[in-house]
């Protein structure tokens, strides 16, 4: 009988402590260094002047892509940590849920 309550308590205390472990790092403290290309020449643009933007559009394009991609492979560690606890989390509260039902 005191098992109930007891249970019920350490689930509702799990739940603010499940969203109060760290503060979340400052976005904008990470940046590429990629260097964005002006406006489009267009039509009345040289040659020259259309081939250098396209050049510069691609190197901006490929500098993004591996940015994007760094980035990745170094969030996929805390991408998976976060679905294993999610996953844990979830399976407990059934688990508890499913005693306490019994419980009744």
């Amino acid at each position: 009988m005191i098992a109930r309550p007891l249970l019920a308590s350490l689930i509702v205390l799990a739940v603010p402590l499940a969203h109060a472990q760290a503060p979340a790092p400052d976005a904008t403290a990470i940046k590429h260094t990629c260097t964005r290309p002006g406006d489009p020449p267009g039509n009345l643009g040289s040659d020259t002047q259309k081939r250098t933007w396209q050049k510069d559009a691609s190197a901006y394009s490929e500098c993004l892509k591996k940015f994007i991609s760094e980035q990745k492979a170094l969030a996929e560690p805390h991408v998976k940590a976060y679905n294993s606890a999610v996953d844990e989390y979830n399976e407990a509260v059934k688990t508890f849920n499913e005693q306490i039902q019994r419980g009744k």
